[in-house]
């Protein structure tokens, strides 16, 4: 006996297929129903035996029966299937998070997905202080990294800002972004309106020279030159200022408006010049919703150290805990 395999998105049309290419001489051995991908649409396979020695055959009635069972029950699991779908759908639209994220979640389409899409999120994110963060060297030197336009200056100026104006700490900042139009205008001008001492490099040999001159700075603050994710080049060479210090700790900066497939190739990018740690997520306020942002940071296990809100200096600045963002996201109740 041959065996082949026929398949079809709609079971009648696969038996169609049978009946009409193999005649009476073929004989239905299995009936599979299967799904392309995760959560992609299913189709039909069925295993067909063709015995070409055998005269035709004519299925009996509890053949037919059987088969007509098979089909009430296959009819059933596809339209519980897609009733799924229906409220994962409904909770992507309700939530902002992608029917991925809440399938790996453990969420299904019963009540008590709350707990469970909490329980998952509170197991992945991490968030932790500036001020909890430990050091090798003296002072704390941060290094702001991320795609152009995410806002790592107005997040430097913030961080400056609340140092001084809310824990009394001194901080200074050193820019290399001598590239773009403006930028060495825009931080002197966030440096003096907060009395914070701002020194501009523009080769790497002299990184290592500015650091002395912040006498009494607890914290660095170094802004980078925003880059094209893809351009491993300008990456490196952004790398070869910052080595020329003893120790510094890189942050990564990401806008929560940008797509989670944006978020990820520029993670996966930067990565592979820096080694990341920390993150900032930057212009909250212009996000419809935060799901996106939390995503990547559950599946990137990123310690985020602060949001930014806004473009008011020092004031549009935000140190989340598990529980607020739990809180933000409606999934206390």
């Amino acid at each position: 006996m041959e065996i082949i395999k026929v398949q079809d998105s709609d079971l009648q049309g696969a038996m169609d297929v049978v009946r009409q290419k193999y005649g009476a001489d073929a004989l239905i051995l299995e009936i599979r129903k299967k799904r392309k991908f995760l959560l992609g649409p299913t189709y039909y396979e069925l295993l067909v035996g063709l015995d070409k020695d055998r005269s035709q055959d004519v299925p009996t009635v509890e053949q037919i029966r059987t088969l007509e069972r098979v089909i009430k029950k296959l009819d059933s699991t596809v339209n519980a299937l897609a009733a799924k779908e229906d409220r994962l759908d409904s909770l992507t639209r309700q939530t902002g998070f992608s029917k991925e994220f809440l399938v790996k979640a453990g969420v299904t389409t019963d009540e008590e997905w709350v707990p469970k899409l909490r329980e998952y999120l509170g197991s992945k994110l991490s968030f932790a202080r500036l001020e909890e963060l430990g050091f090798p060297s003296f002072p704390k030197v941060f290094v702001f990294v991320g795609p152009t336009g995410v806002g790592k200056t107005t997040t430097i100026a913030k961080l400056s800002g609340y140092l001084l104006l809310e824990k009394n700490v001194k901080s200074g900042i050193v820019t290399i972004d001598t590239f773009r139009a403006g930028a060495v205008e825009q931080i002197k001008l966030f440096g003096k309106a907060m009395n914070v001492p701002v020194e501009v490099v523009r080769r790497p040999h002299q990184m290592n020279r500015v650091l002395p001159r912040f006498l009494d700075a607890y914290y660095v603050f170094v802004d980078t030159v925003g880059r094209n994710p893809k351009e491993l080049g300008k990456l490196s060479e952004m790398r070869m200022f910052v080595d020329q210090l003893a120790y510094y700790e890189p942050v990564f900066c990401l806008s929560a408006s940008m797509r989670k497939d944006e978020m990820i190739r520029a993670y996966e990018h930067f990565s592979k010049v820096f080694a990341l740690k920390y993150f900032v997520l930057t212009k909250v306020d212009e996000a419809e919703s935060l799901g996106t942002a939390l995503e990547f940071m559950a599946e990137t296990g990123l310690t985020t150290l602060a949001f930014t809100n806004g473009q008011s200096v020092p004031d549009d600045l935000v140190f989340p805990n598990k529980e607020q963002v739990m809180d933000l996201m409606g999934l206390l109740r």
